[in-house]
């Protein structure tokens, strides 16, 4: 059976700790950003989910959306589905990137119309408060997809529309397929946006950029969305998944710290003052120099060698 927003038990798959839902316990003082990561990536297993699917290729994972029929819409077990993916490659999977996209034609629709329309048409049912609460679970989502501290690249393989634009948004690196269109798609039905579409938009292409591309509404075709910087690049379809996985493959040889801390203190710029992003920066280097990966790069730098970096 379809899980319903409507019904509690969808929340008690989960337990909130900080701001994030999660499977395991968490011991006083200690925090998911902080916990130890269990195992190699060699040694993982998945979770099994009912929309999505997870595989782990080396230390590079895919996630795939996996609702084709639909052209991935998202429906309550789909978004139930990313919180708890995104939680678990956020506190457990010891990855050097991960890959999303989409299953058959489409990345992401955006959100599923059928499932609006049975809340519309049954008159026991609070769409309101039910949406509220669609939209909470997704917004989780997002908050731990952000928290992954490892590079994240949307190849977007088809129409990505409505939440499916803010999940691309929400991504470190978009790449798009030929066959592939952005689109805000909200105010075709009258709604404002969600998943975090007017948070990342301006800080991707410009808040002025970013109100005249809601406000018009348009299909960004391929070419549109790389002038725009929407995308880093577009490429032919039966070559997307291949450049992703070559791009994670580059970026996997760096240095994990490294890239926790660029993503982590970019994220923070936004919203602090100078003074306060200088303060994480000066802690932020100290313990990088602490770390082994940092002295061992250090020496091989003076000897003329190259570093390799194993997240210590």
């Amino acid at each position: 059976a379809e899980v319903s927003f409507g019904d509690d038990p969808l929340l008690s798959r989960f337990i909130v700790f900080g701001g994030s839902g999660h499977e395991r316990s968490v011991e006083p003082g200690e925090h998911w950003d902080t916990l130890p990561r269990p195992m190699a990536a060699q040694e993982l297993t998945p979770p099994e989910l009912k929309t999505l699917q997870i595989e782990i290729d080396g230390e590079i994972g895919t996630l795939t959306l996996n609702r084709p029929d639909t052209f991935n819409a998202m429906s309550p077990d789909l978004i139930a589905d990313m919180v708890e993916a995104f939680a678990w490659l956020a506190d457990e999977a010891p990855l050097r990137g991960l890959i999303i996209t989409g299953a058959g034609a489409a990345f992401c629709a955006g959100g599923d119309l059928n499932w609006f329309k049975t809340g519309i048409e049954d008159g026991s049912v609070d769409i309101k408060a039910t949406v509220r609460r669609g939209a909470e679970m997704l917004h989780q989502a997002i908050v731990d997809l952000q928290r992954i501290p490892y590079p994240v690249i949307a190849a977007l393989n088809g129409p990505t529309a409505g939440a499916g634009f803010s999940l691309a948004l929400a991504c470190d690196i978009r790449i798009c397929s030929e066959n592939a269109f952005l689109a805000c798609a909200y105010g075709r039905i009258g709604v404002s946006p969600d998943g975090g579409m007017t948070y990342f938009l301006p800080r991707v292409v410009g808040p002025s950029k970013a109100i005249e591309i809601l406000l018009n509404d348009p299909n960004l075709t391929p070419a549109d969305a790389l002038a725009e910087g929407l995308v880093s690049e577009v490429v032919a379809p039966d070559e997307l998944l291949g450049r992703a996985r070559e791009k994670a493959d580059k970026l996997a040889v760096k240095s994990p710290y490294y890239q926790k801390m660029a993503k982590k203190l970019v994220h923070q710029s936004l919203d602090n003052s100078i003074t306060e992003q200088l303060q994480l920066e000066r802690h932020g280097i100290a313990e990088g120099m602490g770390t082994k990966d940092a002295m061992n790069a250090v020496a091989a730098f003076l000897s003329g060698n190259k570093a390799e970096f194993k997240g210590e």
